[in-house]
């Protein structure tokens, strides 16, 4: 009896050992799949030939240009790429701004998050494919709580550039309201930016801009980016 019981407990330890390595097997395959996926190549948006393209192009920070929002982080100085990562949509645009054919369009940051030092530290701290820093794209920065009527305001005081030349990506409908007041065209980006919202983005700003038109004030939602298209 003693001989049969020490068997089973022997093979039940096989099995469990088995299973352990299956298991650790499986996860270190996905982590790896995930990791190679990672490490994809940003994804250029594709315009149409001669298509004007904005002068400058203002980004939300907090679950537009990444996630999680800063709020969330409960009083832990948050790092990049470890607490705070880049949408996949941010990663696509932030590349194609700092590449050719994009020397004329600047980038400006319109934030409400409160952590004025943690942003930029984040923004210091998040690197290009190629070394560069994030935060020397961003031209021009405006972060800190209030209407962000007033952040484009600012913005527009400082870079002289028209707000029917402007593009806003903010995943709030309050923020793309008052941008469009303002006459600034915005695009809705609920669960931070795709390369879709950023694509579709400057595609719809050539179209309205085919028209000739002096105001922009128009709000984009992903299901009209597609219709458009």
């Amino acid at each position: 009896m003693r001989v049969v019981a020490c068997m089973l407990l022997t093979h039940a330890s096989a099995l469990l050992r088995s299973s352990g390595l299956r298991r650790a097997s499986a996860t270190a395959l996905h982590a790896k799949k995930r990791k190679a996926k990672n490490k994809e190549p940003p994804k250029r948006a594709e315009l149409p030939k001669g298509a004007a393209r904005p002068k400058l192009i203002v980004f939300d920070l907090d679950n537009t240009l990444w996630q999680p929002e800063l709020y969330q982080m409960r009083g832990k100085k948050p790092k990049a790429n470890k607490d705070i990562k880049l949408t996949a949509g941010a990663l696509d645009a932030l590349h194609d701004l700092a590449g050719e054919g994009w020397e004329k369009t600047q980038a400006a940051v319109a934030s409400r998050a409160t952590a004025t030092d943690w942003a930029e530290k984040l923004l210091a701290d998040f690197k290009l494919d190629h070394g560069q820093s994030i935060a020397t794209l961003f031209s021009y920065r405006e972060i800190y709580e209030g209407n962000k009527r007033k952040h484009l305001q600012r913005i527009r005081e400082a870079s002289g550039v028209a707000y029917c030349d402007m593009i806003f990506f903010d995943d709030y409908t309050e923020n793309l309201g008052d941008a469009a007041h303002l006459g600034v065209m915005g695009v809705h980006c609920p669960r931070g930016l795709t390369h879709e919202h950023w694509e579709g983005g400057l595609r719809a700003y050539a179209r309205l801009k085919a028209q000739d038109t002096s105001f922009m004030g128009r709000m984009f939602t992903l299901r009209d980016l597609r219709e458009a298209d």
